[in-house]
């Protein structure tokens, strides 16, 4: 086993401050939470449905993640991101079922950590000179449980697990082919590569994957350059034999001519196309499209397609949405796409999220939360009605939007993450498992130093890993930095 860091082993004493999850909530008549902005939300948190984890990781029982000190994020950064350290070795820490936590070993990691057949998947920034040059480069890797036995492989970064593949990304740096794409067959360790990236402009964009195959977007130049930007997108797939299909392409002219007024052509077209939503349900894709326009990358409003995974049964069912994001709900009889729809007399956005009936009827008494604020494909923190922060997540298409935080525990941790309107904290790596929530407070100071024009940046505080047992309630501290 490689040598332990700081500590031989660490067990972390219970720290509670939490209440039993299904009290957390006040309800009106009809039972549905108000605070939120959207219903129905739920609080029964021991049936809530399973999450794509990407910090944490479950194997024979035993929850597997990183501890992170001081040392191995930057201090500062734009937008309160935190870059990774390169070469900075974290404590590889294990849970086990009665919620003891030791230290198993030493990772060089950072970002998402999965487990397939016992070993360890992951990604770390890696410095090296090039031409004379310090260069700091991602490289993907395995490892045993413990840190050791370490494997590289050609990708950079880590996308997705789908049973035994892991879809891992080529490429992003000077001198590269061009974006490409690899899985690992985590049976053998093998690597192989579906998406050589050689004389492709942005030509595999990853939006998803399951086990069959991987979904990719990729630009494609149109005959005519009548639009300052001179690319299509086109949607494909590539299954693990490396065979690549076409399956949609929108065009910079439909979009122009069909989306976005005159008015807003110029800047709406000053940006490539691309797919900045995209949902596997069943048999069919449902996908975004737009553009972004300004400094800020601004979205400027798009469309939104539904279409077959063969490819068959294109289907435009948004004209203009200005959000990117949209949720599906499907109860199995009806099918309603909620997303941020203009009003037609006025011309003017509506309030809120409206729905699109896809199949069926509309439904009653589902208010979704704005797509905006909302991530659909993963939690999300947010500042609730009355200033406290809660941490709300909507785990599959029931419609049903869980508190896996509520105002009132996080009142309790002393959680703002904005006082007078400024950013002072942000909650993040928000993830569940095995009945337990996981997620991290962090403590911001605005930074002029680290800012770039009106572009915030923020130097990094204290960080405080807590822990809740999703069925008593109970929220301990794991660990701080």
């Amino acid at each position: 086993m490689a040598a332990l860091r700081r500590t031989a082993a660490v067990v972390v004493a219970v720290c509670v401050i939490g209440c039993v999850a299904k009290e957390a909530l006040a309800f009106n008549g009809d039972g549905d939470a108000l605070p939120y902005g959207c219903s129905p939300v739920s609080a029964d948190l021991p049936g809530i449905p399973a999450m794509e984890n990407s910090r944490y990781a479950v194997w024979e029982g035993n929850i597997y993640y990183r501890q992170y000190s001081g040392e191995d994020r930057d201090e500062g950064g734009l937008w309160a991101y935190f870059e990774p350290v390169a070469d900075t070795a974290k404590e590889l820490m294990c849970m086990g079922q009665d919620g003891s936590v030791t230290q198993v070993g030493v990772d060089y990691g950072c970002d998402g950590l999965f487990i397939v057949n016992g070993r360890i998947y992951s990604q770390k920034y890696k410095q090296t000179r090039e031409n004379g040059h310090q260069i700091t480069r991602a490289v993907v890797y395995s490892c045993d449980l413990d840190g050791s036995n370490v494997k590289e492989y050609s990708a950079r970064r880590v996308y997705a697990v789908k049973g035994d593949k892991i879809i891992c990304g080529t490429g992003g740096y000077a001198g590269d082919d061009g974006y490409g794409i690899t899985w690992i067959d985590g049976r053998n360790g093998e690597e192989h590569e579906l998406i050589s990236g050689k004389g492709l402009y942005h030509g595999a964009e990853y939006l998803g994957a399951t086990e069959e195959a991987v979904f990719l977007s990729k630009l494609v130049k149109h005959e005519e350059n009548e639009y300052e930007q001179p690319y299509d997108v086109t949607l494909y797939s590539v299954d693990y034999q490396g065979n690549i299909k076409d399956l949609a392409t929108v065009t910079m002219q439909e979009y122009a001519e069909d989306c976005v007024s005159e008015e807003f052509l110029l800047n709406a077209t000053e940006s490539p196309l691309f797919i900045p939503c995209f949902q596997i349900l069943g048999d069919e894709l449902y996908f975004s499209v737009g553009t972004t326009n300004g400094t800020a990358g601004v979205y400027s409003g798009g469309m939104i397609y539904r279409i077959k995974k063969d490819g068959s049964g294109l289907t435009r069912l948004v004209e203009h949405s200005p959000a990117k994001r949209f949720y599906l709900y499907d109860d199995g009889v009806n099918r309603v796409l909620f997303c941020r729809l203009p009003d037609q007399r006025t011309a003017f956005w509506k309030d809120g999220m409206q729905q699109v009936v896809l199949q069926g009827k509309a439904v009653d008494n589902i208010v979704v939360g704005d797509a905006d604020q909302t991530y659909f494909d993963r939690p999300h923190s947010y500042v609730a009605a009355d200033g406290a922060d809660a941490i709300l997540f909507y785990p599959d298409n029931s419609g049903v939007c869980y508190v896996l935080l509520s105002e009132k525990e996080s009142r309790k941790l002393g959680i703002r993450t904005h006082v007078d309107g400024h950013l002072v904290q942000q909650i993040e790596d928000i993830e569940y498992l095995d009945g337990r929530l996981f997620f991290t407070v962090t403590d911001l100071t605005y930074s002029e130093e680290y800012s770039i024009g009106w572009r915030d940046a923020y130097e990094r505080g204290r960080s405080v890993c807590y822990c809740k047992d999703m069925e008593s309630g109970k929220i301990r501290v794991l660990y701080t930095y």
